[in-house]
C-alpha cells in the first residue's frame, strides 16, 4: 500500500482544523453555552453570517493548497456539519433553500479556482516536457553535427590532404628531373607544387576548424590553448589563456560543447569587437567550471544588440546558450559601449569529477 507523503498529510490536517474551529464555535461556544446572546432576528442572522464566514477560510485554503478532490471533501465536510444547524434554525422551506443555496456559491468559486490551477499545472507540465524534448532534440542535433564534422575532418586529413601532399611530392620530383632547357615546364611544376602545398595548408586549417585533433587526443585545455594561439596568429588579437584549479576529465560531448562555446566567443571577438587584446580564464572548482571571456573592444548594449542579432539571424550567442543548456550551464553577457565585453559562463561539474582546487596558471 502506497504511503501518503508527510507534507500532504500536514495540509489535510490544516484543512480539517480550519473546518473544526467554526464548528466548535457554533455548537459549543454559541449554541450550548450561549456566550454571545444577541437580541433580535436581524442581529441573530448577522451573527450567524459572520460566524459562518469562518468556513470560507477552510474552503479558500483547500482551493489553493489542495487539489480538486481535497477541496470537494473539505466543502462536503463543512456542508454536512453545518446542515443540521441550518435546518434547525430555518423557519420555512423557502428560507431553507435560500440558506442552502448560499453554500453552493463557495463551491462553484472553489471549483473554478481548483480547475484553473489544475489547468495551469497541466500547462506548466506540458511546457516543461516540450522544453525537455527541445533540449534533447538540440543535443541530438549538436551531437550529430559534431560527429559529421569529425567524419569530414578525418576524411580531409586522411584522404584529400594526403593526396595533395603526394601531388606536391610528384611536382617536386618533376622540378628536380626537369631538363635545364625546359624552363616553362619547370615553372609549371613549381606552380603545381606551391599550389598543392598551399591547398594542403588550407585544408589542414579547415580540418582543424571542423574538428581539432587535439580535442580527441589531448583534451579540452590543450585544445583551448591551441585555439587562443590561433586567434592571436590569424586574427591579430593577442589572446591569453589562464587556468586556475585542477582540470578534470569530462565526456567528449561536454568537452566539445565547451570548446565550441569558447570558439564562437573568440570568433565574435575577432569579427565584431575591434579589440586589441582578449583573455580567456578557466576556473575549475569543486562543483563547477567557470569560464570568463573578456576583450577590450568597442562593446555594445547587450539587451538591444542581442534582440537585434536574433531578429537578423545572427545566432552565435543563442547557439552558445543552447549548448550551455545541454550542460545545465548559464551564460551572462556584460558589456557597455567602448568598454569591452565580458562573457561569464558557469557549468556545473558532476560530483564524481570535481577535484579540489589547485592554484596554477597556464598561458600560451
Amino acid at each position: 500500500m502506497q504511503s501518503i507523503p508527510r507534507p500532504h498529510l500536514i495540509r489535510v490536517g490544516v484543512a480539517v482544523v480550519l473546518v473544526i474551529v467554526p464548528t466548535v464555535i457554533y455548537y459549543i461556544v454559541i449554541d450550548t453555552l450561549d456566550l454571545l446572546p444577541v437580541p433580535g432576528l436581524f442581529f441573530f442572522e448577522l451573527k450567524n453570517d459572520v460566524q459562518g464566514s469562518l468556513y470560507f477560510v477552510a474552503l479558500a485554503f483547500a482551493a489553493v493548497v489542495l487539489a480538486w478532490r481535497g477541496f470537494a471533501y473539505t466543502w462536503l465536510a463543512a456542508f454536512l456539519i453545518h446542515l443540521p444547524r441550518t435546518v434547525k434554525f430555518t423557519l420555512s422551506t423557502e428560507s431553507l433553500l435560500h440558506n442552502l443555496g448560499f453554500w453552493f456559491l463557495p463551491f462553484f468559486a472553489g471549483a473554478v479556482i481548483t480547475l484553473e490551477r489544475r489547468w495551469r499545472a497541466t500547462q506548466r507540465r506540458i511546457d516543461a516536457e516540450r522544453q525537455q524534448e527541445r533540449e534533447l532534440y538540440i543535443q541530438q542535433v549538436l551531437a550529430a553535427q559534431e560527429e559529421e564534422r569529425r567524419r569530414i575532418a578525418k576524411e580531409i586529413h586522411d584522404e584529400t590532404l594526403q593526396d595533395l601532399v603526394a601531388l606536391a611530392y610528384v611536382a617536386d620530383s618533376m622540378v628536380q628531373e626537369c631538363p635545364e632547357h625546359e624552363e616553362q615546364l619547370k615553372r609549371r611544376a613549381v606552380s603545381i607544387k606551391e599550389n598543392s602545398i598551399r591547398m594542403a595548408h588550407e585544408l589542414r586549417r579547415i580540418s582543424s576548424d571542423l574538428r581539432p585533433s587535439t580535442l580527441d587526443h589531448l583534451g579540452l585545455v590543450p585544445s583551448l590553448r591551441s585555439l587562443t594561439g590561433k586567434t592571436a596568429d590569424e586574427g591579430g588579437i593577442p589572446t591569453r589563456l589562464s587556468v586556475t584549479g585542477a582540470p578534470v576529465s569530462m565526456d567528449r560531448q561536454a568537452e566539445t560543447a565547451i570548446f565550441r562555446i569558447v570558439q564562437e566567443a573568440l570568433t565574435n571577438v575577432r569579427k565584431h569587437s575591434h579589440a586589441s587584446e582578449a583573455w580567456v580564464t578557466m576556473k575549475f572548482r569543486r562543483s563547477a567550471l567557470m569560464i570568463e571571456i573578456r576583450d577590450n573592444g568597442q562593446g555594445f548594449s547587450p539587451k538591444l544588440h542581442l534582440d537585434r542579432l536574433a531578429s537578423e539571424g545572427h545566432l552565435g550567442i543563442l547557439g552558445m546558450r543552447e549548448r550551455l543548456a545541454s550542460l545545465g550551464g548559464t551564460l551572462r553577457v556584460q558589456s557597455r559601449p567602448q568598454l569591452g565585453t565580458v562573457l561569464k559562463i558557469n557549468i556545473p561539474l558532476p560530483t564524481a569529477l570535481a577535484a579540489p582546487p589547485l592554484e596554477n596558471s597556464v598561458k600560451p
